[in-house]
């Protein structure tokens, strides 16, 4: 392997297959026991040598702390900051944070010029915390005075801490900080205070404001987070994992375990709210939530002590991760993890059950269909199980501090974690809008959330397949929270999604899709009924004559494999060439579009839409899915043009589709009310036409009802921006309707 070419874990696996297969081994390995097969891996010298290098290979060491790295990052925020650039100041600094070794010069000087971007946003408690690490690490480490000025770096500190504290009205702590203060700058660093700053804090003198009551710290709404959600659950006395009394677990060879409603279950009742056994955040989020609760980090966040690549919301996570699996996992861990996709969880899995968990039956009785799996699909995950096995020996003291465990029972036990997370691993995803702040204005005509990390949680696992669940399954952090997507009847069985929905897939590809993932043939009722099962897509691909303009029974996907299409009125057949001329034409045309609105050229790029659009409704019916994707649009060009009337009229245009499509309770439905309301408050004649009022309040309290009974656990806040940006329509609309148009 060579020193400085990096290989890909991909890579690595096709050389090692090529091997095998072009050896004896891969016979030897089809005919050895599954619980023997890692340990063969690890036995045989050429495997055993390609995994030790290839985690040895330098580019791992990029997770490693660098103080060159993060003085270049900390130099580039500091030219940002002469742009004004505040925000992007803040996410060079917590990366310049990243890279400086703990408790070094270049950490402390990373937070404290962090802490005056968070002065200047008005961020103060972030502010103060920044402050107090710094100083924390000047005060307690041997800083070498040739790099900074220790002094003159405290003084700045403690006077821009005073500066945070006034503003929060917390003037008798910031009345003892100025004394400290005023004693180290004339007696220990012998540093002049500024005139400015002596006037500002003449306040401080005021007896008024320093009186014998403790400082009144504003207590603003909950924030989000993991121990509020705790907090929540001990007042509501209730125990994790959580499950309604009205599931019924129950037991059949067809079905294996899986939960019946013991009564009638009604629309938006909570069934199961459960804590991971395990999970992981996936790479590309681990700069925006905490790794070890998925708080999402828009503005304050602390990194790891050792490794570079990640992040945390507190020193709490930070130390809850170090003092379980994040302790194996640091340092070059956190490179490697990148390129091995869900195998980064089997070992998050392995190391969470060895800490001792007491419900770890309920994993290991998950399936794992290993049995199924073809020879070459168990010698990759056993070649993934024999790294991590390396790993933990080479690069971590794991089994010096496991003596008790054996490598062959570790490397097993890896590679069956591996095959129950293929069927039972879940996402967490994130559903609630976080645009609002941004003031950005996005399509949300999306089919899916973005999912931020995978778990296990062997509660909602025991939940079947349905490819038109009654059950809707989100997440609050870290927590899956699932609630009925409609009324339940007693004796139906409770089912999930396990991706492929039928409407989202058709029913060729999601039995495909079912049977190579997770071994078995659909046969839940829409599965069963493949005429119901063609109706949807009949309206979301369906097309038009070419001659009269009405639909026609052929579909976009009759194209691609019927040389004709048939209309029954005309009595006419057209050539599917000359659909997919039509489509190619309208195709280019929105792409158009969509590059002049990446441009800002918003006016241009409504054209190219409204032109698409024109093309498309030549060939496609009005709900064929292409149609309501271009009037959003037409929408969003007018909406970043400042034209919220035409806007709205697109969106609206649109909706009857999206509803169809996705269905009438679905947040799909639910997102598209939001951004339609939000168009029609910052439209200001709507408010002298009440009737138009009064329709987005009804949209307003619709949305709201549809998040609430999916996405809502007891009293636990499940979104912060999105929620409060509904409540401020509503009582914005109320006004309106009040005659009263302050905002």
């Amino acid at each position: 392997m060579p020193v400085n070419t990096f290989i890909r874990w991909d890579n690595v696996m096709d050389i090692l297959t090529h091997y095998a297969e072009n050896n004896s081994f891969m016979e030897t390995f089809k005919h050895t026991a599954n619980n023997e097969k890692v340990n063969l891996c690890m036995q045989n010298e050429f495997i055993r040598d390609c995994l030790e290098k290839w985690l040895d290979d330098p580019k791992f060491n990029d997770s490693l702390k660098n103080s060159t790295k993060s003085k270049e990052t900390r130099l580039v925020a500091n030219e940002e900051f002469k742009m004004n650039r505040l925000e992007l100041c803040c996410k060079l600094y917590t990366k310049a944070a990243q890279f400086a070794p703990f408790k070094s010069i270049e950490s402390a000087l990373a937070f404290s010029n962090r802490s005056a971007m968070y002065l200047r946003l008005n961020k103060y408690q972030e502010c103060l915390k920044d402050i107090d690490t710094s100083l924390n690490i000047l005060e307690n480490s041997d800083i070498n005075e040739q790099e900074v000025n220790k002094g003159q770096l405290i003084v700045k500190l403690l006077k821009r801490k005073i500066e945070c504290l006034m503003a929060l009205k917390q003037f008798k702590t910031a009345k003892t900080n100025l004394e400290n203060l005023l004693e180290l700058s004339k007696n220990v660093y012998k540093i002049l205070l500024d005139d400015k700053f002596i006037k500002k804090c003449k306040v401080l003198s005021d007896p008024d404001k320093i009186s014998n009551n403790a400082d009144i710290v504003k207590n603003a709404n909950e924030t989000l987070t993991e121990d509020l959600i705790k907090k929540k659950l001990r007042t509501n006395k209730i125990f994790l994992p959580f499950k309604s009394p009205k599931l019924k677990l129950c037991y059949s060879e067809a079905k294996g375990k899986h939960f019946l409603a013991s009564t009638k279950i009604e629309y938006g009742e909570l069934l199961i709210f459960e804590n991971p056994f395990a999970f992981v955040l996936l790479p590309e989020y681990y700069n925006s939530f905490c790794y070890n609760c998925c708080v999402p980090l828009k503005y304050y966040s602390i990194p790891c002590d050792n490794c570079c690549t990640i992040l945390f919301c507190g020193y709490k996570c930070l130390q809850e991760a170090k003092s379980s699996y994040h302790r194996w996992e640091c340092k070059q861990g956190t490179s490697i993890f990148k390129c091995i996709g869900i195998a980064h969880l089997a070992l998050r899995l392995a190391l969470e059950t060895y800490e001792g968990t007491s419900n770890y039956n309920h994993v290991y009785n998950l399936v794992t269909h290993i049995d199924d799996l073809k020879s070459l699909e168990i010698f990759q995950y056993s070649l993934t199980a024999t790294l991590l096995l390396i790993y933990l020996q080479k690069k971590t003291d794991f089994f010096q501090n496991h003596p008790n465990l054996k490598m062959d029972f570790v490397g097993n036990e890896l590679l069956h974690h591996m095959t129950r997370l293929v069927c039972n691993g879940n996402a967490i995803s994130t559903h609630m809008l976080s645009d609002y702040d941004s003031g950005s204005f996005t399509s949300i005509i999306d089919e899916s959330q973005p999912r931020i990390g995978t778990a296990i949680f062997p509660t909602s696992s025991l939940l079947n397949h349905s490819c038109d669940p009654n059950i809707f399954s989100s997440n609050i952090l870290k927590y899956v929270v699932i609630k009925a997507s409609r009324d339940i009847s007693k004796g139906e069985e409770i089912t999930n999604c396990y991706g492929p929905n039928f409407r989202r897939m058709k029913l060729v590809d999601r039995q495909s899709s079912l049977k190579e993932q997770y071994h078995f043939d659909c046969k839940c009722y829409i599965c069963m009924d493949p005429q119901r099962d063609d109706m949807l897509f009949k309206i979301i691909e369906g097309l038009v004559c070419l001659s009269c303009h009405n639909e026609i029974s052929a579909t976009l996907s009759d194209l691609d494999v019927k040389d004709s299409v048939y209309c029954g009125l005309c009595r006419v057949r057209f050539r599917t060439l000359d659909y997919k001329r039509g489509l190619l034409k309208a195709d280019k045309t929105y792409n158009k579009g969509m590059k002049q609105l990446e441009a800002r050229n918003y006016l241009n790029a409504k054209c190219n839409f409204a032109e698409s659009l024109r093309l498309y409704t030549l060939v496609l019916n009005q709900k064929n899915c292409n149609i309501p994707k271009c009037e959003d649009s037409i929408a969003k060009s007018y909406a970043l043009a400042g034209d919220f009337e035409n806007c709205y009229t697109y969106l609206d245009r649109s909706f009857e589709a999206i509803e169809d499509r996705f269905g009438k309770n679905s947040l799909e439905v639910a997102y598209e009310l939001d951004k339609m309301t939000d168009i029609m408050v910052n439209n200001l004649d709507m408010r002298n036409d009440r009737n138009l009022i009064r329709k987005a309040l009804r949209h307003v309290r619709r949305s709201m009802e549809i998040f609430d009974a999916n996405l809502s656990a007891w009293d636990i806040p499940y979104s912060e921006s999105g929620i409060a940006n509904i409540k401020h329509k509503e009582n914005l609309l109320l006004q309106f309707l009040e005659g009263r148009f302050e905002i």
